[in-house]
């Protein structure tokens, strides 16, 4: 049966997404501001809306779905759990809880989460003028990484040994953050690798063949986070032998897990042997 699936994001991630949805049959929504954005190419239909404007987001596609075609299920392809969270609830679709979109959103009260649950991830702290982050450089050296406190991907994101205006960094920063919040990471040394996941009854499956310690870490990650189906990005560096979670994502990532993903937006039932990243 056609259905119609809102895609937010229309990066070249996407494009290749909204492609193979439609291969598969369904109707597609491509939601972006960019009205040149690459996945427009491939969607039967667009809205012009900013990702991480949830409430924008929403009416558009509120509009949509009442004036032109009913939307069945929404998928995310940025760092925008808020943004789709919105859509789900307003539409009544499936989806992640307001309150688990609205963790996932924030740094800082994902490490706090991760701290309750015992997942491990780098020293951190907030930063609120240019004055502390020196203090900190001082106490810690030059390997930090500064972020918008906001979960939004890696705009604003700055390794500070690799600039010499720490104060026009950390002000940098703070202009890439909504709420104009600055947050301190330690960068730690060691091999990095992104995780593409599919979290389906609260089991963790990841694509390809990664070590068994960071999958079950992604796992743990998630549903302390209480995301127990959907799609998961974990971005994990193992610093002397000990797995640290320093990135996490309810989101799609390219094709891995597409169609179990899409199955899940749109309130299908989708089970372990239907995973074929």
């Amino acid at each position: 049966m056609t259905k119609t699936l809102l895609i937010i994001s229309g990066s070249n991630e996407s494009a290749e997404v909204a492609r193979r949805a439609r291969e598969i049959g369904h109707i597609v929504v491509v939601s972006d501001s960019d009205p040149q954005a690459p996945a427009f190419a491939f969607a039967d239909s667009c809205l012009i809306a900013d990702v991480h404007g949830a409430a924008e987001t929403a009416a558009a596609a509120e509009r949509y779905s009442r004036k032109i075609r009913t939307i069945d299920g929404v998928l995310c392809l940025a760092d925008a759990a808020l943004t789709a969270a919105t859509v789900a609830d307003r539409l009544r679709l499936p989806g992640p809880p307001l309150h688990v979109a609205e963790l996932v959103s924030d740094r800082l009260a994902i490490r706090r989460c991760f701290a309750s649950a015992g997942v491990a991830t780098p020293w951190h702290a907030e930063l609120f003028t240019p004055q502390e982050l020196q203090r900190v450089m001082i106490a810690r050296g030059r390997d930090l990484v500064i972020k918008p406190v906001e979960n939004h991907g890696p705009d604003g994101v700055t390794r500070l040994s690799e600039v010499e205006d720490f104060t026009a960094a950390f002000q940098q920063t703070r202009l890439r953050s909504p709420a104009e919040r600055v947050m301190v990471e330690q960068w730690l040394d060691g091999p990095h690798a992104h995780l593409a996941a599919l979290m389906l009854n609260g089991v963790c499956h990841v694509a390809g063949s990664p070590e068994g310690a960071m999958a079950e870490m992604t796992g743990r990650a998630a549903c302390a986070l209480g995301i127990s189906d959907g799609p998961v990005v974990s971005e994990i560096v193992v610093h002397q032998g000990v797995p640290h979670i320093t990135e996490i994502s309810a989101r799609l990532c390219g094709s891995a897990f597409l169609a179990a993903a899409i199955g899940l937006a749109l309130g299908e039932t989708v089970s372990p042997n239907d995973l074929s990243p």
